[in-house]
């Protein structure tokens, strides 16, 4: 705005001069106007007449109107064109000549000399022909200059678009000439490189255009080609993602433009875009009916309202991955990732790598910066499953990260805020670990703050049933089968088998068998075959057969209860688990007590037990 105040005032500047030097041959005032009417330019009693505007129905008026001169060498003639002036009966003005300012074909204005006494009206009828030529010239150059600001204008207008356009890139970007010295930075170049610490960025753009792989490019004349380039400053290492552009077509004597992205922060987006692009799941999708079924999909719906640790119990196969997706997904956090990773499948060397990141040249094999899952899972969630698995020296990183909320990969001594929710699962007991000195107690309590238990398959037997029959539902409609049931032997074989896998073995078998069965009922044939049942080994008749009928309910007897302590044994104090084993056998705490009198050895050994009763 500023700009074109100044090239606008140099045009009136100029239409004074102009008006001057006519009213120096002439001898005649003179007053020059804009296409607004308003006078910008003036001599004698137009001087003081400057920012006013001139009357409609006037000779000026219907000069900028139709682009023709107009001399008037009568102003008090019967064909005046000004009769229809308001000030037409109190004119004092003579005579006059009025000639348009032209700029591509549009009237931009107008100049003009005005008599006010006789003599000077005597001077325009004598001369009209030599004043109006003389105007002309006048008005071809003052269109000129005019011509000249509109050019400057769209220029600058031009310039500013350019410039607005690059500063409002993501990318950073700085202009070069040939010989390395910088033009231009747009503005994300400034924040790209306070974001990764740099304070001096004319030192680092020099730095930029010294990297060896810039200067092979420019050699090769590979300008288009985004590529990784590594500067080093101030002893660090940094990674950008680069590409060059010549604006002319020979390096040698053109401008070299470079476009600058920030490598960790451009894989981070990509990584947390895969990330967020996955099916929702709702607490709909957690199938069951048995009480202690819905009431850990109770708790879970509650931990989702909150922003807390929560650390997910369960064998294998229950769901533990299910439950956390559905926290995540019904939590303030869910357009954000969800980032799983599974700590016992990664090597130890491995975990702290894909945990946290690390930088190039950090260990052998890093031949590139790394992303961490953390950084991934910033401003979302982090499933860790299997956490019992996680090496005792990453336990003290990841205490860290609840605690201060940075990290720090691999390699790099820069420290990095994150904004993360924790979600963990267990199939170990980690209160024996934590006796065992193998899982830290502190982080054990950072990480259960909302305890979640899923219980195995066998102890809900209301919902084997009931996801056999879902599962041979969902998978007939995949097959086309007709599949409607599973007969009633299956079903009794189905409650009596103890389920080891969990609701992913149900779902494995069942799906086995609907892709075999050719009835419209799953019959006993391939589920026998795929469950591996032996009726002659490992049932309890050839378990217990070399026993007394009185010892081998005893140990029989010993066997449950001992299952079901260690099905509790996660718990933290021996009411808790009293409790529960009394509520699943149904016995009192007399009677369970009483029982317990013949396996204190059981009960003492630590291994198997983390309270005692």
């Amino acid at each position: 705005m500023q700009y074109k105040e100044n090239s606008l005032k140099q045009y009136y500047e100029m239409s004074q001069k102009v008006a001057e030097a006519i009213e120096a041959v002439f001898g005649i005032d003179v007053t020059i106007m804009n296409d607004d009417m308003d006078r910008i330019a003036g001599t004698g009693i137009y001087r003081k007449l400057i920012g006013k505007k001139i009357e409609k129905d006037s000779a000026f008026y219907y000069c900028l109107c139709s682009g023709k001169s107009q001399v008037i060498a009568n102003q008090n003639s019967e064909n005046d064109i000004c009769r229809g002036c308001p000030r037409y009966l109190t004119c004092v003005e003579k005579a006059l000549i009025c000639v348009p300012i032209i700029h591509n074909e549009q009237y931009v204005g107008v100049i003009g000399v005005i008599a006010f006494n006789e003599e000077q009206k005597s001077k325009i009828a004598e001369n009209n022909i030599i004043y109006l030529n003389f105007l002309e010239k006048m008005a071809d150059l003052l269109g000129a200059k005019y011509s000249e600001h509109k050019i400057n204008m769209e220029k600058r207008m031009l310039n500013d678009r350019l410039i607005g356009a690059l500063n409002l890139m993501n990318a950073g970007i700085v202009l070069y000439d040939n010989t390395g010295s910088v033009l231009y930075k747009n503005k994300a170049l400034e924040t790209l490189l306070n974001n990764i610490g740099i304070i001096n960025d004319d030192d680092f753009a020099k730095e930029i255009w010294s990297n060896a792989l810039v200067q092979q490019k420019l050699i090769e004349k590979e300008y288009s080609d985004p590529c990784e380039i590594v500067v080093e400053y101030n002893k660090e290492k940094y990674s950008l993602l680069s590409s060059i552009t010549c604006i002319k077509p020979d390096c040698a004597s053109g401008e070299i433009i470079l476009t600058l992205q920030d490598v960790s922060k451009f894989k981070k987006h990509i990584a947390q875009s895969i990330a967020k692009n996955q099916i929702k799941l709702g607490f709909d999708n957690i199938l069951g009916i048995s009480e202690s079924m819905l009431e850990a999909r109770n708790l879970a719906q509650k931990a989702a309202l909150t922003d807390s640790n929560v650390l997910i119990y369960g064998e294998s196969g229950t769901g533990k991955e299910l439950f956390a997706r559905a926290i995540h997904d019904h939590s303030k956090r869910a357009e954000q990732p969800l980032v799983p990773i599974n700590c016992g499948a990664i090597p130890d060397g491995l975990l702290e790598s894909e945990l946290f990141g690390h930088e190039k040249g950090a260990f052998t094999g890093a031949y590139a910066n790394k992303i961490g899952k953390f950084e991934v899972a910033d401003n979302g969630t982090i499933f860790l499953d299997e956490i019992s698995e996680m090496p005792f020296r990453l336990q003290v990183k990841l205490l860290r990260i609840i605690q201060e909320k940075e990290i720090c990969r691999v390699g790099s001594n820069k420290n990095q805020k994150v904004n993360v929710r924790i979600i963990a699962a267990t199939n170990a007991n980690l209160t024996q670990r934590i006796k065992e000195g193998l899982f830290r107690e502190d982080l054990y309590y950072r990480l259960n703050v909302i305890p979640i238990h899923i219980p195995p398959l066998r102890d809900r037997k209301e919902d084997i049933i009931y996801l056999a029959r879902y599962f041979i539902q969902h998978y007939a409609n995949i097959f086309e089968k007709s599949i409607k049931e599973i007969s009633d032997e299956v079903m009794e074989l189905f409650m009596r088998y103890p389920w080891p896998g969990n609701v992913r073995e149900l779902q494995s078998v069942i799906e086995c068998a609907v892709n075999f069965e050719t009835s419209s009922t799953i019959g006993m044939k391939f589920i026998e075959k795929r469950l591996k049942l032996n009726p002659d080994k490992g049932g309890l008749a050839s378990k217990y057969a070399s026993r007394s009928l009185d010892v081998a309910i005893k140990d029989f007897e010993k066997e449950i209860i001992e299952n079901t302590i260690k099905k509790y044994s996660f718990l933290d104090t021996k009411e808790d688990i009293t409790q529960k084993v009394c509520r699943d056998l149904n016995i009192s705490r007399a009677t369970l007590y009483r029982k317990l009198k013949g396996v204190d050895s059981y009960l003492n050994n630590e291994k198997n037990l983390n309270t005692e009763i």
